[in-house]
């Protein structure tokens, strides 16, 4: 009988999330409709920059060219190509087929004018001795862009991206600078390698937005486009509004991943250096490293040696090198294994792995504690220090009573004094003052904890309690942020849950205040991360699953991530 309703329990979500789904196309056709033309405009006058062409030179004079192209293809001022010369044939090594000819850069041009025949421009870079008789082209292969969206509607910027992305010419880049310097733009590009920049902006007038967007090309920082196109407010209100609601939450989400794979824990990070915070999703044995931006790009992936389940990932610069370190603490068999990995030539290499031990970052410093199959967590939480090319084990925190390694985070009154936030195993909040004295407690229970697990016992008939790895509780700005799950029905967590929510702590020195930070979600949340003034949330939906997708044929046990803005909250 059980069986029975769970079979149709989970037939009835299908269908509800099948028909969320066509709902969700239909909009999003209806709408594609009503602003895909005015788009189209800007993205038809980058496009007409970066059409593959080829052709050659005839003359040469001074700096100045003149081109031959074919009837077929089509040149505009401002245009960049690159010039060559045929070196020799090379043939296949087995089949003895010719594969083509070696290209030998000579240089750059620049179209400042151009007929339907032939076009006129001026070299870049290169001699222009080596010019005449050479060939030139753009190729075929995706242009490197910088997308910046700059005053423009989120949404509408990245309704605007997606039309950029599926032409299929560009590999966009994303860039982290949020400021209104096109300088400081332009110098990230350069950074970046990339060929060209593309800049949205908006100016609101009476009856319309007009959209602008702004092209430049990277090596010289030269405006080589500018366009602007109206469009009518309302067509950006109903996007916001779609958006909205077919997000999983009343906040106001940024962006969203469907992540392919079931991540459950996530934490954030710079492994080689350059500045830009990178992503660490963990799921089973696996650790996927991928770089932000309006997509996701992964960098690096590895798998954690005996590990059925990666139990917390964190990342920090213990070395002090300018590099963050991913440290993991995962269980195998009943047993607890701590690492630390450190990027090297390009992989992920092992730097310490330890036996027995509850590894975290706390402030910026890693922390350790025993880990017994008995009673789960052990004896006191410990520093763990670097010296001497190797972590050991350094003095004892003070912590009240039966406070554990994930259970607790140090918060500030305005006056600089510390107090201990901390989880209880009944999923509680409690703060302890500087004395230890417990002063202050939640007076709800957060929903319980994703990772529990039963304490060891000599027989089965005694029953001798639960240990967990508690929800991750993050400080920034005096501020302690914490995850709430909400059942589904009631008290009856096993349920599942039917939403969850971000709430925010700020102790003022007598008592703690509370807030939602991010407002509830549909779905529950697995994990979270700061990453700059953005909140990265991972989360899966009802029962672990998007049953639609099992309709479609798709893993139906991926995660989300979503991404929140902390400015102004």
């Amino acid at each position: 009988m059980t069986k029975n309703i769970l079979k149709t329990i989970l037939f009835i979500l299908c269908l509800i999330s099948f028909a969320v789904n066509n709902a969700y196309a239909q909009k999003k056709e209806e709408l594609k409709e009503e602003l895909e033309p005015r788009l189209d405009i800007l993205k038809n006058e980058a496009l007409s920059y970066v059409q593959p062409v080829t052709g050659k030179i005839i003359s040469v004079d001074g700096n100045s060219v003149r081109i031959n192209v074919g009837a077929k293809e089509t040149l505009k001022a401002g245009m960049r190509l690159n010039v060559f010369k045929e070196g020799v044939g090379f043939i296949h090594p087995v089949t003895k087929e010719p594969l083509g000819r070696l290209e030998i850069p000579v240089g750059n041009v620049e179209i400042t004018s151009a007929d339907l025949n032939q076009a006129v421009g001026i070299i870049t870079s290169g001699k222009p001795q080596d010019f005449l008789d050479s060939k030139i082209k753009i190729p075929a292969t995706k242009i490197k862009l910088l997308f910046y969206q700059g005053n423009i509607d989120w949404y509408l910027g990245d309704f605007y991206y997606q039309m950029i992305k599926e032409s299929g010419r560009f590999e966009l880049i994303d860039t982290v600078i949020e400021a209104d310097d096109i300088s400081k733009i332009l110098a990230e590009a350069k950074k970046k390698g990339v060929e060209a920049v593309l800049i949205l902006q908006t100016e609101e007038l009476k009856d319309n937005v007009n959209v602008m967007q702004r092209l430049f090309w990277a090596k010289d920082s030269k405006l080589f486009s500018e366009k602007k196109v109206p469009v009518n407010p309302s067509l950006v209100k109903k996007l916001r509004l779609r958006a909205r609601f077919f997000s999983p939450t009343g906040g106001e989400v940024l962006l969203s991943y469907r992540l392919p794979f079931g991540a459950n824990r996530i934490a954030a990070g710079d492994f080689d250096g350059d500045g830009n915070m990178d992503i660490v999703f963990v799921q089973a044995d696996e650790v996927k490293i991928y770089k932000p931006g309006v997509d996701l790009k992964l960098l690096w992936e590895f798998k954690v040696p005996m590990t059925n389940e990666i139990l917390w990932v964190d990342t920090l610069d213990a070395n002090k090198n300018g590099r963050d370190e991913i440290i993991i603490t995962s269980m195998h068999n009943e047993r607890v294994t701590s690492y630390i990995y450190e990027l090297k030539d390009h992989s992920f290499n092992m730097l310490w792995k330890a036996e027995d031990i509850f590894i975290r970052n706390l402030d910026s410093r890693i922390i350790g504690q025993g880990y017994s199959k008995r009673d789960g967590f052990e004896e006191s939480v410990f520093s763990i220090v670097y010296a001497d090319n190797s972590y050991k084990k350094a003095e004892n925190l003070k912590l009240p009573q039966d406070v554990n390694i994930y259970d607790f985070q140090y918060i500030y009154s305005p006056d600089g004094r510390q107090a201990i936030l901390a989880w209880n195993e009944d999923s509680h909040l409690n703060l302890y003052n500087e004395k230890g004295i417990r002063v202050w407690v939640s007076n709800d229970d957060f929903g319980g904890f994703s990772s529990t697990f039963k304490k060891d016992s000599a027989t089965i008939m005694i029953e001798r309690g639960k240990w967990s790895i508690k929800d991750r509780l993050i400080s920034k700005n005096f501020e302690i942020f914490a995850p709430k799950r909400k059942p589904l029905l009631g008290i009856a967590k096993g349920l599942g849950y039917k939403g969850s929510e971000i709430m925010s702590f700020w102790w003022n020195g007598n008592t703690v205040e509370e807030r939602v930070f991010i407002e509830e979600f549909n779905e529950e949340v697995l994990d979270y991360a700061i990453l700059g003034d953005r909140m990265l949330v991972l989360a899966k939906p009802f029962l672990g699953l998007q049953a639609w997708k099992i309709l479609k044929g798709e893993n139906p046990l991926s995660s989300t991530l979503y991404i929140f803005s902390t400015k102004g909250r």
